[in-house]
């Protein structure tokens, strides 16, 4: 998708560009044309104007020409300007927003110099300048409407299709898993194989509810609440236990009470639940896990340490859709989801691993202080 919509994006610029030059043109030869017709009226008044003097007769008042008749020493004999040339050399010139013309001619065998002026307008100018703005923006907004139409909507279609999709799977799987568990507990049965149907439920509900989770994250707004993080971790420990016995795998805890943090519930609870699984799922068998919780002052860490495979890229595995292990089974929603919950609420998370000797990951809550 991002390769298919560079080509109308490039396209777009070049096309700007090209628009942007044409104008450039177009502006250039309009303000060339304007500067020749008012050296064309310049011209005619200092006719009118030298023809009067000549004659000794009266000179005319003009709002549009100004104009000023000088001797040979360029001493002003008649003058009405408002702004005067720099120097006198010249025949014509633009100076300061306006454009002179100067002519020479001869009275009772005495030259003159006669200087006519007038105020260039820059309004057509304006007018231009705007109007091809105008145009370039509208032509480059239709580019880009049809580039998106033609490479970011089919996208967003297919990505809500999508997501209509998973849901309306996790809806459909939600009433079986909770019917098996229900019936599972009915039996009263207590063995390997129901221990291993219920461990295989527990990781099925885990995976539904991540992706439950993933799904609708954009549009539902889970609210924070006051949470003793110890409690809720040793809860999750718990209803992970029986997981983590099916590799004979010990979750060993060292967990501090009475720290509470500002975050949902289920947010928690999916950092803890993937943390922990992940954990289970990359240690060998017979190995331990720890989980810690230990308090500073402002701040306190979760850890997860194990003893399993370790991490080559510790960067890699918060992406979205990536696995560490290509062989284990997942989607790769579990880390990604957890990034993402930890920048929402400002939680520090880090990871540090030694491959063949395990990982640690840490989570460093800010602490809801006690306002009582």
């Amino acid at each position: 998708m991002q390769k298919s919509f560079k080509v109308p994006i490039l396209a777009t610029f070049i096309i700007m560009a090209l628009f942007v030059f044409q104008s450039f043109v177009i502006l250039n030869l309009s303000q060339k044309d304007e500067t020749s017709k008012n050296l064309f009226g310049l011209i005619k008044h200092e006719k009118r104007i030298r023809t009067l003097f000549l004659g000794n007769e009266s000179m005319p008042s003009s709002l549009i020409y100004k104009y000023a008749i000088y001797d040979q020493n360029f001493t002003p004999i008649v003058s009405n300007l408002t702004m005067k040339p720099k120097d006198f050399k010249f025949v014509v010139l633009e100076q300061n927003g306006f454009l002179f013309y100067k002519s020479f001619f001869v009275k009772d065998k005495q030259p003159y110099y006669i200087v006519i002026a007038q105020e260039q307008s820059h309004k057509k100018m304006l007018f231009l300048t705007a109007l091809m703005l105008t145009l370039i923006l509208t032509a480059v907004s239709f580019i880009l409407y049809v580039s998106y139409l033609g490479s970011v909507k089919p996208y967003k279609d297919v990505q809500k299709y999508m997501n209509n999709f998973f849901n309306d799977a996790m809806h459909e799987l939600k009433t079986p898993l909770g019917v098996a568990g229900i019936n599972l507990e009915m039996l009263g049965l207590e063995n390997k194989y129901t221990n291993r149907i219920k461990n295989a439920l527990k990781q099925m509900q885990i995976t539904y509810e991540d992706v439950e989770y993933f799904i609708k994250r954009g549009y539902i707004k889970f609210p924070k609440e006051r949470l003793d993080l110890g409690m809720y971790a040793l809860e999750r420990v718990r209803f992970l236990r029986s997981v983590a016995g099916a590799k004979h795998i010990k979750l060993i805890t060292d967990i501090k009470d009475g720290v509470f943090v500002l975050i949902s519930k289920l947010a928690a609870q999916r950092i803890i639940d993937n943390t922990i699984t992940n954990a289970i799922k990359y240690s060998p068998q017979d190995t331990q896990i720890f989980i810690n919780l230990a308090q500073n002052s402002d701040t306190a860490v979760l850890s997860v340490q194990d003893f399993g495979e370790g991490i080559k890229d510790t960067k890699r595995i918060w992406k979205r859709y990536e696995r560490e292990d290509e062989v284990q089974g997942g989607f790769g929603l579990g880390l990604n989801i957890v990034s993402e919950i930890c920048k929402k609420n400002d939680i520090a998370y880090d990871v540090k691993s030694v491959p063949g000797e395990g990982s640690t990951f840490f989570y460093t809550f800010k602490i809801l202080k006690d306002v009582s």
